[in-house]
């Protein structure tokens, strides 16, 4: 087997070298290459295996579990008032249908619905939420916010995109829909606190002392 230099030779082993291992064993392979051809064609393999490794492959077994997040941004109310900010956090539990339940406690820089003041925080828990994952690791999040205490009906939906990342047991979110005309604007990161799916329960906090401002 020749060596090769530049140009078409050099084009033509690239394209040519994964038929030669189909037709003969590397050690005949490696007894009929020049030395610097070995080096090159070792170079070669190892770009090819770690190209095919570089690319992740996702599904719902990489997102099954519960997941701490924190969500911090600003929302655009209906009325077109001045944006709001608003901070979340809470734990998403994932199971294998792609349902998604879970607590959570948000604060907002302004009053809701003329009873709750800005800044006092509410808990809530997450209705008839589901994810959807693709194997090139990105995705979307649907949520239903129910609030607790007052009688009314779940919020939403609440939509974002998500990007997984397998390796690190983490994903990121932006949010881009909300119920009505409700503009969110809002970023957050989820960390796995668990592979087990299972229901999860909210701290309650307990009642401020009589007369505490």
């Amino acid at each position: 087997m020749p060596g090769f230099g530049s140009g078409r030779k050099w084009q033509g082993f690239v394209g040519f070298l994964p038929g030669l291992f189909q037709r003969y064993s590397l050690s005949e392979v490696l007894s009929k290459m020049p030395t610097h051809n070995i080096a090159v064609a070792a170079l070669l393999l190892l770009g090819f295996c770690c190209a095919g490794q570089a690319q992740p492959t996702c599904s719902m077994h990489n997102v099954v579990g519960q997941w701490a997040y924190n969500v911090a941004g600003w929302d655009i109310p209906q009325s077109g008032a001045a944006p709001v900010q608003m901070v979340f956090m809470g734990v998403l539990n994932i199971d294998w249908s792609g349902k998604v339940t879970g607590p959570g406690t948000f604060a907002m820089g302004a009053p809701i619905a003329g009873m709750i003041p800005p800044g006092q925080a509410l808990d809530y828990d997450f209705v008839d939420g589901s994810i959807h994952v693709t194997a090139d690791c990105t995705g979307l999040l649907s949520t239903m916010m129910k609030i607790k205490g007052p009688p009314v009906p779940p919020i939403g939906p609440y939509v974002g995109r998500i990007i997984v990342f397998p390796d690190k047991g983490e994903m990121v979110a932006m949010s881009f829909q909300a119920p009505g005309t409700e503009k969110p604007m809002w970023t957050y990161t989820l960390r796995r606190m668990t592979h087990v799916p299972g229901p999860v329960q909210w701290p309650q906090v307990p009642p401020a002392p009589a007369g505490a401002q």
